[in-house]
């Protein structure tokens, strides 16, 4: 410690310079990076959201989750598949592993879905993706 003390004091001028150059590296890098507050990161999530109106949870699961799971489970680049079944209400979501183009996954998904045998008071499902530019940056 004694040594760093002693050369502080005799190269003063060494220090000011070192000093400089840190100072002046720093405000470049500095002015330089690339910087962004929300980045776009692709999420390779979709959700299937089903409603099935005056059904309880289990009619919900046997007749609109379940032939759900099994159209999409088997998709190209599907890592897991989870879903639950409410009353009136059925959500799938389908995770893809992180190389997955989203866009041809939903269209993909919706495909899987078309021919999809439903009971009659059943909607169509509706496919989302999550994003993070989606959220709001605002709330009031």
């Amino acid at each position: 410690m004694n040594s760093i003390i002693n050369f502080v004091l005799k190269n003063k001028f060494a220090v000011w310079l070192m000093t400089i150059i840190v100072t002046v590296a720093g405000i470049y890098a500095g002015l330089n990076m690339k910087q962004e507050s929300i980045p776009d990161v692709n999420m390779p999530y979709l959700t299937i959201s089903t409603t099935y109106p005056g059904a309880t949870p289990s009619q919900v699961a046997d007749e609109v989750t379940k032939p759900v799971e099994q159209a999409v489970q088997n998709l190209d680049g599907v890592s897991i598949v989870t879903s639950t079944s409410y009353e009136n209400a059925s959500s799938v979501m389908i995770e893809y592993e992180y190389e997955k183009d989203m866009d041809k996954a939903k269209t993909e998904a919706a495909e899987a879905l078309a021919n999809l045998d439903l009971p009659d008071n059943a909607k169509e499902p509706s496919i989302s993706r999550y994003s993070m530019n989606s959220f709001p940056i605002l709330a009031l």
